[in-house]
């Protein structure tokens, strides 16, 4: 959606509305109590493609409390969900129009808002500089509105796009073969769509029971989780569902259960294999990542919330003897040094590939 004059007369119109008659409010003291946050309080990690907007006067590197927004890759585009923290709340937003006049080939001015419209937030790019595929934003005004408060507009930096992974050297070498040496990941069984669940009351009451049973070291299966879990169809005979397992601050982990489909009782509890010279096996998959289309389960396990360290496992749906199903280990990779530098989990030093 394209925007330029419009947007801003919108936007514009946008905070009389809600915040109302401004001088009264003021004398109300009825403001936006837009709060900051830190990389450690982003549930899912900090991606290296993402759309970050910091206080003007923080480093997000070095205060822990610097992040007014961000929003990780979403199909490439950035549309949500993004993030503010208003209060002791955290707002899920959803990117509704781009445009403005470009800079260095980058829209200027950005919508979003939660799905009732009770939060809104207009971000307007000032001076945009770009390097690689990164743009660098050097100056913005990030506006909140929020019903029948007085709209708070904060002076803000940030980032838009990915960060390239840093120079080889000593410190940190990835290990990667040359592409035309190596052959590409043999695909697993392929498995369909993600349908998000609106709570946990929708999964099958076996694979909770399997989850709570096989996995109850690992897995705290009754405790607090911000979603309800996932279903994904494999074919017409088997579902796949991912249970929440744990919730922590900076990432989450779900147990993979597999029933008939549709269930009928029966399910199954997938095991993530460790790579030989690794004791056993897990039943979590941190910060799961299901590639259907080649029946791929990526799976980030970070060490801390800053994401420079941890190990990073790709894994395959396949057939097993007595028509089960199980996941082979394809790949694994790992970073024991928490150095600083960032760098994309799949660029970490390889220690297992089986093909």
């Amino acid at each position: 959606m394209t925007i330029n004059r419009a947007l801003s007369a919108a936007c514009m119109l946008a905070i009389y509305a809600a915040g109302g008659n401004m001088a009264q409010a003021a004398d109300d003291d009825i403001r936006v109590s837009l709060k900051l946050f830190g990389k450690e309080d982003i549930e899912q990690g900090i991606d290296r493609c993402r759309f970050s907007l910091w206080q003007g006067d923080r480093d997000p590197n070095a205060d822990r409390y610097a992040f007014l927004f961000h929003a990780n890759a979403a199909n490439n585009g950035y549309q949500g969900p993004a993030r503010v923290k208003i209060g002791e709340t955290v707002y899920a937003l959803s990117r509704l129009a781009e445009g403005g006049e470009s800079i260095n080939g980058l829209a200027s001015q950005y919508f979003y808002a939660t799905e009732d419209r009770e939060i809104r937030v207009h971000i307007e790019f000032n001076d945009v500089g770009l390097s690689g595929e990164l743009y660098r934003i050097k100056d913005a005004d990030m506006t909140v509105i929020q019903k029948g408060k007085v709209p708070f507009v904060a002076s803000a930096k940030g980032h838009l796009g990915c960060l390239q992974p840093p120079a080889q050297s000593a410190k940190a070498t990835p290990v990667r073969e040359p592409e035309t040496q190596v052959p590409g990941p043999p695909n697993g069984i392929p498995i369909g769509r993600q349908t998000i669940l609106d709570d946990m009351s929708q999964l099958p009451p076996e694979a909770v029971q399997l989850v709570r049973e096989s996995a109850g070291d690992e897995c705290d299966v009754d405790g607090f989780h911000a979603w309800g879990g996932a279903r994904y169809v494999i074919n017409d005979y088997y579902l796949l569902w991912e249970v929440p397992c744990i919730s922590a601050a900076y990432q989450a982990a779900t147990a993979l259960v597999v029933t008939q489909n549709p269930p009928q009782g029966w399910g199954n509890l997938l095991t993530l294999p460790n790579p030989p010279g690794k004791d056993g096996e897990t039943y979590q998959a941190m910060n799961a990542d299901i590639l259907g289309p080649k029946g791929f389960i990526r799976s980030t396990s970070l060490n801390r919330g800053v994401g420079d360290c941890g190990s990073y496992r790709v894994h395959r749906l396949i057939d097993a003897p007595g028509e089960v199903l199980e996941l082979e280990l394809l790949e694994f990779r790992e970073k024991s040094e928490c150095d600083g530098i960032e760098m994309a989990p799949e660029d970490w030093p390889l220690i297992f590939q089986a093909y």
